[in-house]
């Protein structure tokens, strides 16, 4: 009797341990990078605006920054359309990149804040991503 279960132990035991061996993933070193590619979205424009020389805990170098939003949302919107300015695209334009950019510098001011109190900041540092259509 104690044969019979042994070897139905041994029976079940194995199963379990060639099942574990196919749903252990295989090592990271055998596995294949994964490449994705993706087709260019037209007639987008966009520029990044770094801030990396700014200390945005002071209220001048924050104005600094929004300066250079300023400047890369007025590059991003009239492109090559100076003409834009007289049919309202670049203003229609201009809104919806400062709408985009405004969350954007508002978490960059927000960790700036941080790591002036805490001395580092779970916000990931970033560029200002300025994008128009």
């Amino acid at each position: 009797m104690l044969t019979r279960f042994n070897t139905v132990t041994a029976a079940v035991l194995s199963g379990v341990a060639a099942s574990l061996a196919f749903a252990m993933p295989v090592s990271a070193a055998q596995e294949k990078p994964v490449v994705v590619y993706a087709e260019p979205q037209e007639n987008i424009r966009t520029a990044h605006v770094s801030y990396a020389d700014l200390n945005l805990a002071q209220s001048r170098d924050a104005g600094l920054l929004k300066s250079r939003v300023a400047g890369a949302v007025r590059d991003v919107c009239l492109y090559e359309n100076r003409a834009a300015l007289q049919d309202g695209a670049y203003y229609n334009c201009a809104q919806g990149a400062w709408n985009n950019a405004n969350p954007q510098i508002a978490q960059a001011v927000a960790r700036a804040n941080e790591i002036a109190l805490n001395g580092y900041s779970a916000i990931p540092a970033a560029a200002i991503r300025i994008a128009a259509r």
